[in-house]
């Protein structure tokens, strides 16, 4: 007999946590994580009531370290309702153009998910990764992902959602898989939020306070101003953290030489409005992407966040680096979501490979009614 509705959710690759904290703010509970990188599980451990677990998903025994979690956060699988997760997707990213075959090594990581849902056998799940997954080797991983979901008896459906349309201040493509074994799944087409959408850069991130010409900051910082000046947007954001009180707003340190270039790049401006002289290491042009020192437009969502130190995303307004904060404003965490980890670098990454919270809210949420109803509701 089905059901009423989902509520206890498992995050395979979890991350740093975006898309369980999505799921939390729409009412799940979300009873464990799972990833192979120490400095997430650190994060996810910190901003998550439960004990998630550093595991390898590709060692075929890893369902038996799932389970004991599980167990030992007080369940047994046949509790879990649903299994989300973003398999990594470095190999279907548009880094990596070459990688347009199954023989990437990455390219297994959707197959072991699976594998895993299989075993748990959760009344529904959600797989999220890159829009690049659909095309590449000529559609194969899609109709596999496709096939094998409805080999274990779920219904499914797919689509590529834009972040910016579910209260996102970024635009950002991720394409979302979702499984269902009692019902006919749609993907959400619309957001209800207590802001205006789509959310601006200066919306997203202006109350926090201006940092040194080439990077800087400290761990924990003042606002710019208090809550009552900010944005509807900047309020929800600041709505659970200690007052006055920002956290993770640093950037990385730039040189001189670095910093320079800075100053050349207008909004929406890239590495290309930067003189040549000032630019002499790169010294293959032809093959240097267009998002590297790209200045952030302030009256616009942000372009995708992805590692922005490595991107080199430059501040609307201020000649520097965005800070880990910033990031994180733009990929809809709440400011009471603090990134823990061994470095600086590991915390920026985290930032910029996490599913934005506000999107996976709203995925979750379209969910809650889909056992009672027959279908899903909209967002």
């Amino acid at each position: 007999m089905p059901k009423t509705e989902l509520k206890n959710v498992v995050d395979i690759f979890c991350g740093a946590g975006g898309l369980s904290a999505g799921f939390s703010k729409a009412g799940y509970n979300v009873v464990t994580g799972i990833d192979n990188n120490e400095n997430s599980i650190e994060t996810f451990r910190a901003n998550h009531d439960c004990e998630p677990i550093v595991g390898d998903i590709q060692r075929q025994d890893v369902i038996s370290d799932i389970k004991e979690a599980v167990s030992q956060n007080g369940y047994n699988t046949e509790e879990i309702d649903l299994v989300i997760g973003g398999p990594p997707c470095r190999g279907f990213s548009m880094a990596n153009v070459r990688s347009d075959s199954a023989e990437h090594p990455l390219n297994e990581l959707p197959a072991r998910f699976l594998e895993i849902v299989r075993k748990i056998s959760p009344e529904a799940v959600l797989i999220e990764n890159v829009p690049r997954l659909l095309t590449v080797a000529d559609g194969k991983f899609k109709q596999s992902i496709i096939a094998r979901l409805e080999s274990m008896g779920y219904n499914t459906t797919y689509g590529v959602l834009e972040a910016e349309k579910f209260g996102v201040p970024q635009k950002r493509r991720r394409v979302f898989f979702i499984g269902h074994k009692s019902a006919e799944p749609e993907l959400p087409t619309q957001a209800e939020f207590e802001f205006k959408l789509p959310v601006t850069v200066k919306q997203a991130i202006s109350d926090l306070p201006e940092l040194p010409t080439g990077g800087g900051g400290e761990l924990k910082m003042e606002y710019s101003f208090d809550n009552s000046e900010a944005s509807e947007y900047v309020a929800e954001m600041r709505r659970h953290e200690e007052p006055g009180v920002v956290m993770n707003h640093r950037t990385t340190r730039n040189q001189e030489k670095t910093y320079r270039r800075f100053k050349h790049i207008p909004q929406g401006g890239n590495w290309r409005d930067i003189p040549e002289d000032l630019m002499k290491n790169y010294t293959n042009r032809q093959q240097t992407h267009d998002h590297i020192y790209q200045r952030l437009e302030e009256h616009e969502p942000a372009k995708t966040v992805a590692n922005f130190r490595k991107q080199m995303i430059v501040h609307p307004t201020q000649n520097r680096l965005l800070s880990v904060r910033e990031a994180a404003r733009l990929q809809s965490f709440p400011d009471d979501y603090h990134f823990k980890g061994s470095s600086f670098n590991a915390r920026q990454q985290m930032v910029g490979d996490a599913v934005p919270v506000n999107l996976a809210y709203s995925i979750g949420k379209s969910l809650r009614n889909c056992h009672a109803t027959g279908e899903l509701s909209s967002v």
